[in-house]
């Protein structure tokens, strides 16, 4: 795919420089840039099919889980 983007002369010498500082070319700066910016995206949200989660009636309950474990030798607020 080929994207044009307008970038102000300010911020296009900004990456010039930041590229000749990295070895990199504009086109692989701007990729992992894209890249960055959908990995947060995809990691600060859940899609609403989380709500939709059945829960497994199989599944021990959290009550279940924990009998067996020795309580804590203190409570820490």
């Amino acid at each position: 795919m080929k994207i044009s983007v307008y970038l102000p002369d300010s911020l296009k010498s900004r990456l010039d420089s930041y590229v000749k500082n990295k070895g990199l070319t504009s086109n692989a700066a701007i990729r992992k840039a894209v890249e960055l910016l959908l990995s947060q995206e995809k990691q600060s949200k859940w899609g609403g099919w989380v709500n939709q989660i059945e829960p497994d009636i199989e599944f021990p309950s959290v009550d279940d889980l924990r009998k067996d474990l020795i309580p804590p030798k203190e409570i820490i607020d």
